[in-house]
């Protein structure tokens, strides 16, 4: 065997750090369940948590130092402290509390792990009820997540990428398509005075938004649609409309994103933030992993890179510009398509 052949060879280390995996999935569970993140605000103190938690002293030292080691505490003097990723999102009384989201998440992306090697050789089976990913129970239980998920990041995106259109100065009207709690949408429109918005989504989401929009002071500044948006009237005369991972149900693209195109006045805007994969399906790791799951049982929903972008292209949009963003949950495409060219002209300003 020729030595520099061994230099080639792979290390197994990524085989090694994937048994960490549950080790670290389980270590964050048991960290919410004791609610450790809310009662390291009040000590640090070891003795004084393993009190108040009425639990083994050195098993919970152990724990806490596992926890440090996967970097959701830090370690000074023998005293453990939040990181701050764990004091913005796994704080029950913060609004960005990421805990019932992560639950719901591991419950759809790991419920296939057990079986995965007979829906290989089966094939996926018939799905029924809340298992199917447009059924109305399904977005009920995701309804109080979804909310602060949108509070954690997406919702600011959605109002920078907004505001940095040059149209944006003169839009009048909006629509936040599939937005589920709207909070991404009224993000936007806490940037514009004097901008009106639509929500379109189910009715157990409207309910939730509708208490988010006065909650905010916007009650006046939001209505709503409600239904299944490939079956309700979408409206009209908007100049801007946005939709955020919302587009896996459309049942007819061709006529859907024409549908898009006509509600738009001249000049307006569509903005669509969806995953995209490539290299024939494979990348990025992120959205093939964390979905397979769900594709294993037959729904395989995830977009192609550039394929909305070419469903836009086919109904007429005039201009259509993509770029690639890295959120917490995956890189993405955001696709800006334009009616016409036509820019918003400036008022008179006699």
């Amino acid at each position: 065997m020729n030595p520099k052949d061994d230099q080639l060879q792979p290390d197994f280390a990524p085989l090694a750090d994937w048994l960490l995996g549950p080790i670290r999935l389980a270590l964050m569970d048991a960290a919410m369940e004791l609610e450790l993140p809310d009662l390291l605000t009040k000590t640090g103190d070891p003795d004084k948590l393993a009190s108040r938690l009425k639990v083994h002293r050195q098993n919970l030292c152990l724990f806490l130092d596992a926890l440090t080691g996967l970097g959701l505490t830090e370690k000074e003097d023998g005293f453990y402290y939040n990181t701050p990723l764990a004091d913005r999102y796994l704080r029950r009384d913060r609004e960005t509390w990421l805990g019932e989201m992560l639950h719901n998440l591991r419950n759809i992306q790991h419920r296939n792990l057990d079986n995965m090697v007979e829906l290989i050789r089966s094939g996926p089976s018939e799905l029924k009820g809340e298992k199917r990913l447009e059924s109305e129970e399904q977005w009920k239980n995701f309804a109080g997540h979804l909310i602060n998920y949108q509070k954690s990041g997406l919702a600011r995106l959605a109002a920078d990428i907004a505001e940095s259109l040059p149209e944006f100065p003169h839009v009048k009207k909006m629509l936040d398509l599939g937005g589920g709690p709207g909070l991404a949408g009224m993000a936007i429109l806490q940037r514009h005075p004097r901008l009106e918005g639509v929500l379109c989504d189910m009715p157990s989401m409207i309910s939730v938004a509708r208490e988010q929009a006065q909650a905010k002071g916007l009650q006046g500044r939001m209505t709503y649609i409600s239904g299944d948006y490939n079956q309700v009237d979408l409206g009209e005369s908007y100049d801007l409309i946005w939709t955020s991972h919302a587009l896996y149900y459309v049942q007819n693209f061709s006529h859907f994103f024409s549908r898009i195109y006509n509600s738009l006045n001249p000049g307006g805007v569509f903005l669509s933030l969806h995953e995209g994969l490539c290299n024939e399906r494979t990348f990025p790791p992120y959205h093939v992993l964390a979905r397979i799951s769900l594709a294993l049982e037959g729904q395989d929903v995830s977009f192609s890179q550039g394929f909305i972008a070419e469903k836009m292209r086919e109904s007429g949009f005039a201009k259509i510009d993509s770029q690639s963003l890295e959120l917490s949950m995956g890189p993405v495409w955001l696709d800006i398509a334009r009616k016409s060219e036509t820019i918003f002209s400036a008022p008179n300003p006699g």
